[in-house]
């Protein structure tokens, strides 16, 4: 489902850790460690409960648009087989059945891109929703495990060296985000 990887966001999280480290993130003593976590946001929406939910509900549209998008298929190859076989008609009739099978191909190529763009919007406007939820539970997970500081993990893959130990936090976001949305009504 969602197969983008938001390369502004991790560009974000990665100036707020260039700021957090240039102006010295409240200095601690060589004991103490900054506690970085990483959360594979694509992952954690494609595995969670309503991330399956939006992959089945996106699937069942896509199947049912293919569906109906191949009877016009088939509808117009009829037509063009049906032109192509009849001898009865005059140059002009011939010239204006051509027309019409143009612009009918034409409708089609519109409708399919129409179709995909469709199918492109509902699943941005489904992920969209999660990725805006499971950012308040990545909040939320942070605050009570007392990390500084929480990364995509596409973001902490751009990261060449850290002298910091980065704990992946995502299957506990999704385990947490699943029992969130079970409570909703």
């Amino acid at each position: 489902m969602a197969r983008w990887v938001h390369a502004a966001r991790g560009a974000a999280a990665l100036t707020a850790m260039a700021w957090v480290c240039m102006l010295g993130f409240p200095l601690r003593t060589a004991a103490a460690e900054l506690k970085i976590g990483i959360v594979n946001m694509n992952r954690a929406i494609n595995t969670s409960e309503a991330g399956e939910r939006s992959k089945k509900i996106l699937l069942a549209t896509k199947s049912q648009k293919e569906n109906e998008l191949k009877a016009k298929e088939a509808q117009f190859r009829k037509l063009v087989e049906d032109s192509r076989t009849n001898m009865m008609l005059s140059d002009a009739a011939k010239q204006q059945k051509e027309k019409e099978l143009r612009d009918k191909e034409s409708d089609l190529r519109q409708e399919v891109q129409s179709a995909q763009h469709d199918l492109q919007d509902q699943e941005r406007k489904l992920t969209d929703s999660i990725f805006t939820e499971l950012k308040a539970v990545v909040g939320l997970v942070a605050k009570e495990k007392h990390f500084d500081l929480v990364l995509e993990q596409a973001a902490s893959q751009v990261v060449l060296f850290s002298q910091f130990k980065m704990d992946d936090i995502t299957d506990e976001v999704v385990d947490r985000y699943n029992k969130i949305q079970a409570k909703k009504p």
